[in-house]
């Protein structure tokens, strides 16, 4: 099957001319901060009408619990949630903050999480992750979708997998077969995290427009308010809407399954 453009990827919304998402309700700011102890001994604490506390959900790190539950306030519908990191620039911590968010629903869920990466970011040689093929390698052969997906390692309840193969994954699907795979993972995730370049790739922002909600995370001190509105404004220009914004003070270290650094 032959690579779909930039173009396919920003226009097409399938044979029924809509794009099925349940949106998320309004926006709120979020922010990140450096933990004053380590995650594992932090104590929980109450961040609104939620769970804190209660069980595996307690051993990470408050801020990326108070996010999950965040998000989940917003949910408008019990159907599963798919839901996009990016920001407005590179090296904001996206990755760091979407892998965080993962890994408490995953915690918090009875089906595994799903974790996609769609940066294109080279994974290290001999990484296992290197040998299993992509969510766009197993939609084009017809195999089943379980073949892309990985098991992270220290997480029982939680996947990943690379959406597609090359420096800009997402120009590899496009837009019609896109949301066919979201229709296919959906029914065995009960969360999709897509873990995506900045807005200064056209086809990330277009992403937006399949997904429940968007997230903007962006680096404290360092991303203007300009950016920011540019941004967003871009995500709700093709049809995609943003649900939060996340401010991050922490360094970028990502876990070990994910052998990278954005």
């Amino acid at each position: 099957m032959p690579s779909a453009s930039r173009h396919d990827l920003e226009t097409n919304e399938g044979e029924t001319g809509e794009v099925r998402v349940n949106r998320l309700s309004a926006p709120e700011l979020t922010v990140i901060k450096k933990p004053l102890q380590s995650p594992d001994m932090a104590e929980p604490r109450a961040v609104g009408p939620v769970r804190i506390g209660i069980g595996a959900i307690a051993r990470h790190q408050p801020a990326f619990v108070q996010l999950y539950y965040a998000i989940e306030a917003r949910r408008t519908s019990a159907i599963p949630l798919v839901v996009q990191f990016i920001s407005p620039t590179p090296a904001t911590g996206a990755s760091t903050v979407a892998s965080g968010y993962a890994r408490v629903a995953a915690d918090d869920c009875a089906s595994p999480v799903l974790y996609v990466d769609c940066t294109g970011t080279p994974l290290p040689r001999g990484s296992v992750a290197n040998s299993a093929p992509t969510l766009s390698d197993v939609l084009r052969r017809g195999l089943p979708l379980s073949e892309a997906l990985l098991s992270v390692p220290d997480a029982k309840n939680l996947q990943w997998a690379r959406m597609g193969p090359g420096a800009r994954p997402l120009l590899a699907i496009g837009g019609d077969r896109l949301q066919s795979l979201l229709d296919m993972l959906r029914p065995h995730h009960p969360v999709i995290v897509l873990d995506s370049p900045p807005t200064e790739s056209p086809e990330a922002a277009a992403l937006s427009r399949y997904c429940d909600g968007s997230v903007l995370v962006v680096a404290a001190g360092r991303t203007r308010q300009s950016e920011i509105e540019a941004a967003k404004t871009l995500i709700e220009r093709l049809g995609g809407q943003t649900v939060g914004v996340v401010l991050n003070r922490e360094p970028a270290v990502l876990p070990g399954w994910l052998d990278r650094r954005r």
